[in-house]
C-alpha cells in the first residue's frame, strides 16, 4: 500500500468515527427529552387512549376495540394511576325522545274518568327487568311484573316492550364498559 492509500482510509475511517458520534449523540439528545418527558409523567389535562386487553365473550380480539377514548385527565394519583374524566353521555344511551312536548294539557272536570270502574284486565304492567341469559340461542330476560310476586324468565319474542329492551340492553352495555375500565380500582395503593 503506498502513502496515499493509507492516508485515504485513514480519512475515511475518521469521518466514519465522526459520523457514528454524531449519529449516536443526535439519539443520545433525543432519548434524553422523551426520557424526562416519561418520567415527569402525565398532567392533568393531557389526552389518553385506554387500552382494555378484555374482549367480551363471543366476539372476536380481531374485531373489538382494543383502545378507548381519547380520555382527558382528571387526576393524577402516583406515576401508574391516573383518574380518567370520562363523558357521561358517551356511555349511557341517547335518549329516545330528546326534545319533550312543555305543553300542559288541562282537563276539565266532567272529562274526568274513575279508574276504578276500568276492567281488570284492561291495562298491562310494566315489566322490570333484572337479569339476561341464553337459552338454546335465544336471549330470555327475568322479568317481575307488577302486583306478582316470582319474577319469570321469558324470550325476547314474547316481551312486546322493543323501546324498553334496546334501552336495558344499551344500559347494560355501558355498565360492562365501564367496570372493564374499573378493574384497575382495587390496586393496594388506594
Amino acid at each position: 500500500m503506498s502513502g496515499y492509500e493509507n492516508y485515504a482510509k485513514a480519512c475515511a475511517e475518521d469521518l466514519q468515527n465522526k459520523a457514528r458520534r454524531h449519529r449516536s449523540s443526535l439519539q443520545t439528545k433525543k432519548w434524553k427529552e422523551l426520557s424526562e418527558r416519561l418520567r415527569s409523567g402525565f398532567r392533568k389535562g393531557d389526552a389518553v387512549w385506554l387500552y382494555i386487553p378484555k374482549v367480551q365473550t363471543g366476539l372476536s380480539k380481531k374485531l373489538a376495540y382494543l383502545l378507548h377514548g381519547p380520555f382527558r385527565i382528571d387526576e393524577v394519583l402516583d406515576d401508574f394511576r391516573v383518574k380518567l374524566k370520562v363523558d357521561k353521555t358517551v356511555y349511557r344511551p341517547r335518549a329516545l325522545f330528546p326534545k319533550r312536548p312543555t305543553v300542559s294539557v288541562e282537563v276539565d272536570e266532567e272529562d274526568d274518568f274513575d279508574a276504578a270502574l276500568l276492567p281488570e284486565d284492561s291495562w298491562k304492567p310494566t315489566p322490570k327487568r333484572m337479569k339476561t341469559r341464553t337459552s338454546k340461542r335465544r336471549r330470555e330476560y327475568l322479568v317481575k311484573w307488577k302486583n306478582y310476586d316470582d319474577p319469570e324468565w321469558l324470550p325476547t319474542s314474547q316481551l312486546n316492550c322493543g323501546a324498553l329492551l334496546y334501552q336495558f340492553n344499551q344500559g347494560a352495555r355501558a355498565r360492562a364498559r365501564i367496570q372493564s375500565m374499573q378493574a384497575g380500582d382495587d390496586h393496594p395503593q388506594n
